[in-house]
C-alpha cells in the first residue's frame, strides 16, 4: 500500500537524526566538551551549537510527523487513497526533510519557516480534507 513509504520515508529521518544526535553527545562526552548531567538533563546551554541543532531537530520530528502518521494510519483503515493524498503525503515528507536539513544547518530561517509552513499546510490540510470527507460521506 501506497501508505508505507511516506511512513518509511519519515521513520528514516526520525532513525538518522537519533543516530547522529547520539553520536555527536557521545563523542563530546568522550572529549570532555559536554558532561554527563548535561545529556542526562538535556542541558542544551552547555552543548555546543551543532549538538544542539541535531537535538532539536530530533526533538522536532516528534510534533507534526506524529500526527500525520496517525492521518495516515486512518487514510489506510478506511482504505482511501488518491492522486491528492499522495500529493499530499509527497508535499509533506519532501518538507519536513527540508526543515530538518535547514534546522540542521540554522543558516537561513526564512528557508526553514517556508519548509515549515509547507509542512504544516500540507498536514493540517490533509486533517481538514479528512474531517470533510467523514462528515460529508
Amino acid at each position: 500500500m501506497w501508505i508505507h513509504y511516506p511512513i518509511f520515508a519519515l521513520v528514516l529521518l526520525f532513525l538518522w537524526l537519533w543516530l547522529e544526535t547520539a553520536r555527536l553527545r557521545i563523542t563530546a562526552v568522550k572529549r570532555g566538551e559536554l558532561s554527563l548531567k548535561a545529556v542526562n538533563y538535556v542541558l542544551k546551554d552547555e552543548m555546543n551549537d551543532r549538538t544542539r541543532l541535531y537535538g532539536n531537530s530530533y526533538d522536532n520530528q516528534y510534533q507534526q510527523p506524529i500526527l500525520f502518521i496517525c492521518l495516515l494510519a486512518l487514510l489506510h483503515i478506511e482504505s482511501i487513497a488518491s492522486i491528492g493524498w499522495y500529493m499530499l503525503a509527497f508535499i509533506f515528507v519532501v518538507s519536513r526533510y527540508w526543515h530538518c536539513y535547514e534546522h540542521i544547518r540554522s543558516t537561513n530561517i526564512r528557508k526553514r519557516t517556508v519548509a515549515f509552513a509547507l509542512s504544516s499546510l500540507s498536514l493540517f490540510g490533509g486533517w481538514i480534507a479528512w474531517f470533510t470527507l467523514m462528515i460529508l460521506g
